[in-house]
């Protein structure tokens, strides 16, 4: 299996650099997490928002900028059209599952997207003053593998959503709802402390927060001890559920498929 996914990410890698303008036009869809951190900027100016100050805002929005790049998914495009097309019959006759190619796909283009978005992010946090981030060793890890889990969350969900396409025409429709919500609810409109007190014990127990929020509490110190190992334990259980849809939709849909040269 290493060796099947080292060829793919080459043969991604190298489609990567071919359409890299498209790469920098994604980038640019950012300029919406820049346009919000400007907003609570000037909000902050009189002093802390729910306990963030500015320098907290700086901090929540360029590590969300770099989560966000990390977790981005569009599987359910390129499934949808494949499997509308009978572009997907000859990926059912490779011995590998069709994912592996969207996942190896995903990731070689997230390579190319950070070697221009960090230095960015790096040289506005080193800039503004007050910026703080929880850089111990157990925060990393747990960092890191919260990052992990938001990237299986959304791909995961995502994927689901191309595989509708095996029974209707608008599966991208459902991927514009996918995403909106996490824009609005995931944190990236706005950190989930912001959201009135009375929902966000809800939002505790849905998706959309452990597709960003949550990997960006970690980075501020404000997850640690038993709300982390929460946070870890929803966030995961959620991989594995989203995980098992997949599976049941997936049988579910190659069976029905019926596309031109299926």
């Amino acid at each position: 299996m290493l060796r099947k996914y080292l060829a793919l990410m080459r043969l991604n890698w190298g489609l990567s650099l071919e359409y890299r303008a498209e790469g920098v036009i994604w980038l640019m869809t950012n300029l919406f997490s820049v346009i919000m951190l400007l907003v609570w900027l000037s909000i902050s100016q009189a002093g802390p928002v729910n306990g963030f100050s500015a320098a907290d805002f700086v901090a929540y929005y360029m590590v969300g900028l770099i989560v966000r790049q990390l977790t981005a998914a569009w599987s359910s495009w390129e499934l949808s059209f494949a499997i509308s097309e009978g572009r997907l019959s000859p990926q059912l006759l490779r011995p590998i599952h069709p994912i592996h190619h969207e996942i190896t796909a995903n990731w070689s283009e997230k390579i190319m997207r950070l070697t221009i978005l960090l230095p960015i992010v790096a040289a506005v946090l080193a800039l503004t003053p007050g910026v703080w981030l929880e850089l111990t060793p157990a925060a990393l890890f747990a960092f890191a593998l919260s990052v992990v889990g938001a990237w299986a969350i959304y791909f995961l969900a995502d994927y689901c959503v191309g595989i509708l396409a095996f029974w209707t025409t608008q599966a991208t429709a459902f991927s514009n709802i996918l995403f909106g919500l996490k824009i609005v609810l995931g944190g990236i409109l706005a950190p989930i402390q912001m959201f009135p007190p009375a929902i966000q014990p809800f939002l505790e127990w849905l998706p959309f927060k452990y597709m960003l929020a949550f990997s960006n509490e970690i980075a501020l110190g404000q997850a640690t001890g038993e709300r982390l190992l929460f946070g870890l334990a929803v966030q995961w259980a959620w991989v594995l559920a989203l995980w098992l849809l997949m599976q049941l939709l997936w049988r579910l849909g190659v069976r029905s498929y019926g596309a031109v040269g299926a």
